[in-house]
C-alpha cells in the first residue's frame, strides 16, 4: 500500500517476472552444474591426454562465459527491476530479513565473476593445476550462491518459525531447505547435460564427441532421475496447508503435474536417444529439442512449487497482491483506496458515481494486475469473467479466496468490492445486468362446485412443499420436476369422519397446460391416514409461464360415482436463478436452466473440486454423489448432502446479504405466497441468514463423519448468532423450521425468527403434521408450505370452494365445512378462532 503500481495490462499478470525469471533461473542452474561440469570436463582430456576434449573444454569455457556471465548478469539485473516495479512490498521484506544473506550472495557472486574471467582468460598462461583449482573455485562460490539464494527462496514458500521468531536462521532453514537444495543440486547437473549435448554435437572428433555425447546423456538421465526422487522429498517436506494445495487443490496443479512427468520422461528418452551413436545433424536437432523439453520440466515444477506458496508472494505474510496479511483488518474497515497512498485524489475520500469506474480501475490495478492481464497471454481475466454480471462478479469476489485459497481474498469495503465488480464486468466486459425471471400474473381460478346444505363429502388437498423447484435437461438433472399432492376425503356429519375404504382420488391438471392429459390416482397411506401422490408437472400453459398450474381432484367411489370434487394450486417452477452467476440465458421463454449455464456451472464445480463433469457424456446425476431425501437418494458418506453442499459453497460467495441479495437470487418469485409474506416475512425469518443455515446443514454433516463438510464449515461465520455451536444440525427437508416456535401452544407469535428450532423428524413437518386428534392434517385446513391462507388468487381457490373467503378452513366459526354445525369448542387445536 506505500509503493506506487507499475500500471500493466495486456502484458501485466506477472508475465515480465515469469519470462525474465525462468530464463535466468534456467541459466543460473546450469552456472552451477555447467562450472562443475567443465571442470571435470577439463580434468578427464588432461587425464586422458585427448586434445579434442580439451578443446571442447575450452570452447565450452567461452559459451559459458557469455551465457551465464553476460547474459545471467543482465538477465538478474531485470529480475530485480522486475520485482521490485511489481511486487515492492515481498521484494522490500526479503531485503530487511535477509540483508546479511544478500551481501553473502553478492560476494559469491563477485568470487564466481572473478574465478571465471581468471579460467576462461589463462588457459594457455596458467599451470594446469592451478587452472583446475580456480575452475573448483567458480563452481564452489557458484554452489554457495545456490545455497544463500536457495535459503531465501525457499523462505518465501515455507517460512516455518519465522512467523512467531522472526529471526534470520529459522527463515534461511526453513522447511523445505534441504529437500530444496538437493532438488536443485541435481537439476543443476541436468542443465549441464542439456547445454553440454548442444555444445558436444559440435565436436569434430567422431569418437571424442561421441563419447561426450554419453557423459552429458549419463548427466541428463541420472540427473532426472535423482530430480524425480528430490522433487517428491521437495513435495512431501512442505507444511500440510502448501502440500495440499499442490497435491489435492488446484485444478491447474494437476495439469502442471502432468506436465511434469511427460517432459520429465521425455527428456529422459531424449538423453538415451542422444547417447546412441546418431548422425550429427541428427544429435544437434534432438540436442536442442532435448534442451527445450528439460526446460519445460524445470518450468512445470516451479509452477508447482509457486502454487505451494500461493495466495501468497510470502506465505502467511504478504498477498500475491502485495498486500500484508497483518493490515487486512483494518484495510477492510477503512478501505484501500483511502489506505492506499498512490490512489487517485478523487477516490481517496469515498466511491461516488461520478468517480466508480476510475475507482474499480485503480482496484483492479492493486488487487488483480499482479496475476492477471488485460487481454494479454498471463491469466487473461476478461476471459475467466466472461460469465459474470455486476451481481455475480460481486459475489464471486466476496467469496474469493475463501474457498478455494489460491487466490487471495478481496481486501476492502462492500462499495470498493462493487466497484471493482462493475469495472471487470461492465467496462472490461460489457455486460448489463442479468434481468431478473418474471413473475407472471397469475388469474383466479373458478372453484369447483361445493354446497353447504347438500354436499355430502369434503376433499381438502394440500401440497407437501411451497414450491417445486426443479432443474433437469439433457446434460444434468440437480432436481427432477416434482411435488407431492396429498388429500382427504371427508364424509360431513355433526361427528365427521374420514373416508379410506372403497374409494379413489384421482387428479389431473387444467386443460391449458402445455401437457394436458397429466392424470393419474393417488394412493392411499394408511400409516399417515392420507392419500397421496407424487407428481411433476411442467411449469408451462398455452399462455407461458405458469408456476401455479390448477390441478383437479376427483373423490368417486367403488362404483364410479363422483364423491366431491375439489382444486389445487401445484407450485412448480425451474425458473432457478443459476444463470445471475454462471451466466448463459434462460433455457426458454422466462424460464429454465440452459445447457450453457449448466456448462459453466460444471466447468467451476470441476475446478474447485479437481473433478471432469464437464467432460462427461450423458447427463450429470448429481445425486450420484450427493445424498438428497427429497430424491430418496441416502448411502453416500463420502460427499455433503446436496443442500450442504450447495448451500455451504454458495453461502460462502453471498456472505453478508438479506434474503433478497441470496434467497430469491437463486429461488425467485412465487417462494413464498401466503401469510407470512403478507405480514411482511421473508426466507431468513425461517431458515436463517445463509451463512447460519448453511452451518446448521454442514454440522450435521460433519457429525455424521463425511469428508470435506468440514472445510467448507471452517469458511463460514454465523450472522445472528455468537458462534457456531450455537446453531442445532439438522438434515434437509428432514428438520425444517417448526411452526409452535412461533405459535406457542397456536397462539399468535412471540417471537419473528424460528430458526434453529426444528422439527425432529419427517412426521412433524407442516405438511405431514396432523391435529391433536390425530386425524386430519395441518396442510388440509392450512393450505401448502409457504402458501399458508389466505394465499394468492389461485393458491385460495379451496377455502373459497368451501367457505367463500380465503382464510384457513373453519377459521371465524366455519367448522359447517366438515361438521354441518358450528362448533363451540376447539377440538382440532387450541385458538382455532371459532367466534
Amino acid at each position: 500500500m506505500d509503493y506506487p503500481i507499475w500500471q500493466l495490462t495486456t502484458l501485466g499478470g506477472g508475465f515480465w517476472i515469469a519470462l525474465i525469471a525462468t530464463l535466468h533461473v534456467y541459466v543460473a542452474h546450469f552456472a552451477v552444474g555447467g562450472g562443475l561440469f567443465l571442470v571435470l570436463t577439463e580434468r578427464a582430456a588432461y587425464k586422458s591426454g585427448n586434445p579434442h576434449l580439451l578443446k571442447y573444454a575450452r570452447k565450452h569455457s567461452r559459451f559459458f562465459l557469455l551465457l551465464t556471465m553476460a547474459f545471467g548478469g543482465v538477465s538478474g539485473v531485470a529480475i530485480w527491476l522486475t520485482v521490485a516495479l511489481l511486487a515492492p512490498q515481498a521484494t522490500i521484506t526479503l531485503i530487511h530479513q535477509f540483508v546479511f544473506g544478500w551481501a553473502a550472495e553478492w560476494v559469491c557472486f563477485l568470487g564466481e565473476i572473478v574465478a571465471l574471467i581468471i579460467y576462461y582468460y589463462t588457459w594457455d598462461s596458467m599451470e594446469r593445476r592451478d587452472h583446475m583449482i580456480v575452475g573448483w573455485l567458480y563452481f564452489l562460490f557458484g554452489w554457495l550462491s545456490l545455497f544463500l539464494i536457495n535459503g531465501i527462496i525457499g523462505f518465501m514458500l515455507t517460512p516455518g518459525q519465522w512467523l512467531e521468531t522472526r529471526s534470520f536462521w529459522d527463515g534461511f532453514f526453513n522447511p523445505s531447505f534441504w529437500p530444496s537444495l538437493v532438488f536443485r543440486t541435481f537439476f543443476s547437473a541436468v542443465c549441464a547435460g542439456l547445454f553440454g549435448f548442444v555444445t558436444a554435437t559440435r565436436i569434430e572428433d567422431e569418437k571424442t564427441r561421441l563419447s561426450t555425447v554419453r557423459t552429458c546423456s549419463a548427466w541428463t538421465v541420472l540427473g532426472v532421475l535423482a530430480v524425480f526422487l528430490s522433487g517428491w522429498w521437495y513435495v512431501a517436506a512442505m507444511p500440510p496447508e502448501q502440500h495440499e494445495m499442490i497435491v489435492l487443490k488446484s485444478i491447474r496443479v494437476l495439469n502442471f503435474m502432468q506436465y511434469f512427468w511427460i517432459f520429465g520422461i521425455a527428456t529422459l528418452v531424449g538423453g538415451l536417444l542422444l547417447a546412441v551413436k546418431t548422425p550429427r545433424r541428427m544429435s544437434f536437432v534432438l540436442a536442442l529439442v532435448v534442451l527445450v523439453v528439460g526446460q519445460g520440466l524445470f518450468g512445470s515444477f516451479e509452477f508447482i512449487r509457486e502454487a505451494g506458496r500461493k495466495p501468497y508472494l510470502i506465505w502467511d505474510t504478504v498477498y500475491s497482491s502485495s498486500i500484508v496479511k497483518a493490515q487486512v483488518p483494518v484495510l477492510n474497515q477503512n478501505g484501500v483506496l483511502a489506505s492506499a497512498k498512490w490512489a487517485p485524489p478523487e477516490v481517496r475520500n469515498g466511491i461516488t458515481e461520478d468517480n466508480v469506474k476510475t475507482a474499480g480501475a485503480f482496484l483492479f490495478q492493486l488487487e488483480c494486475s499482479a496475476c492477471h492481464s488485460i487481454h494479454g497471454p498471463m491469466n487473461e481475466i476478461t476471459k475467466r469473467t466472461a460469465q459474470y454480471d455486476v451481481g455475480g462478479m460481486d459475489a464471486f469476489l466476496t467469496g474469493m479466496g475463501k474457498l478455494n485459497r489460491y487466490m487471495p481474498p478481496f481486501i476492502g469495503t462492500p462499495e470498493e468490492r462493487m466497484a471493482l465488480a462493475r469495472y471487470i464486468a461492465e467496462d472490461l466486459n460489457g455486460h448489463a445486468p442479468v434481468t431478473a425471471g418474471a413473475a407472471p400474473e397469475m388469474a383466479e381460478t373458478a372453484p369447483a362446485p361445493f354446497d353447504t346444505e347438500t354436499s355430502e363429502y369434503t376433499l381438502v388437498a394440500w401440497c407437501s412443499r411451497g414450491m417445486g423447484f426443479f432443474s433437469q435437461n439433457d446434460k444434468w438433472t440437480l432436481l427432477p420436476p416434482m411435488n407431492v399432492i396429498r388429500a382427504q376425503l371427508v364424509r360431513r356429519d355433526p361427528s365427521p369422519e374420514r373416508v379410506a375404504d372403497d374409494v379413489t382420488i384421482g387428479y389431473a391438471i387444467e386443460s391449458d397446460q402445455e401437457d394436458p392429459n397429466l392424470t393419474g390416482e393417488l394412493a392411499y397411506r394408511d400409516d399417515a391416514g392420507r392419500f397421496e401422490a407424487q407428481v411433476a408437472i411442467p411449469p408451462y400453459s398455452t399462455e407461458g409461464y405458469n408456476p401455479l398450474p390448477i390441478v383437479t381432484l376427483t373423490a368417486k367411489d367403488a362404483d364410479g360415482n363422483v364423491l366431491a370434487t375439489a382444486k389445487l394450486a401445484a407450485p412448480t417452477s425451474d425458473q432457478m436463478g443459476c444463470r445471475n452467476c454462471h451466466s448463459g440465458d434462460w433455457d426458454r421463454d422466462g424460464s429454465g436452466i440452459a445447457t450453457a449455464t449448466v456448462e459453466n456451472i460444471l466447468a467451476t464445480h470441476d475446478r474447485m473440486n479437481s473433478t471432469r463433469l464437464a467432460q462427461t457424456q450423458g447427463v450429470v446425476e448429481c445425486t450420484a454423489c450427493h445424498d438428497d431425501p427429497i430424491q430418496n437418494a441416502e448411502g453416500n458418506a463420502d460427499k455433503p448432502n446436496l443442500s450442504a453442499a450447495i448451500h455451504g459453497v454458495h453461502a460462502i460467495y453471498m456472505e453478508g446479504r438479506e434474503a433478497e441479495g441470496s434467497c430469491l437470487k437463486c429461488h425467485p418469485n412465487s417462494t413464498l405466497r401466503g401469510q407470512h409474506e403478507a405480514v411482511g416475512f421473508v426466507c431468513t425469518d425461517c431458515h436463517g441468514m445463509i451463512e447460519d443455515l448453511a452451518i446448521s446443514l454442514l454440522k450435521a454433516e460433519v457429525i455424521r463423519g463425511v469428508p470435506g463438510a468440514g472445510r467448507i464449515l471452517a469458511r463460514l461465520t454465523p450472522r445472528t448468532m455468537t458462534n457456531k455451536e450455537a446453531i442445532n444440525p439438522r438434515r434437509p427437508w428432514l428438520n425444517e423450521p417448526d411452526c409452535l416456535t412461533c405459535h406457542v401452544d397456536f397462539s399468535p407469535p412471540e417471537t419473528d425468527s424460528a430458526f434453529n428450532a426444528w422439527t425432529e423428524g419427517p412426521d412433524q413437518l407442516f405438511a405431514a403434521r396432523r391435529d391433536d386428534m390425530d386425524a386430519m392434517h395441518c396442510g388440509a385446513c392450512h393450505g401448502s408450505p409457504h402458501a399458508i391462507y389466505p394465499a394468492t388468487a389461485r393458491d385460495n381457490v379451496m377455502p373459497l370452494q368451501y367457505m367463500d373467503q380465503a382464510q384457513p378452513l373453519g377459521a371465524n366459526g366455519n367448522c359447517t365445512v366438515c361438521h354441518r354445525e358450528s362448533m363451540d369448542y376447539p377440538a382440532h387445536h387450541p385458538g382455532m378462532g371459532l367466534e
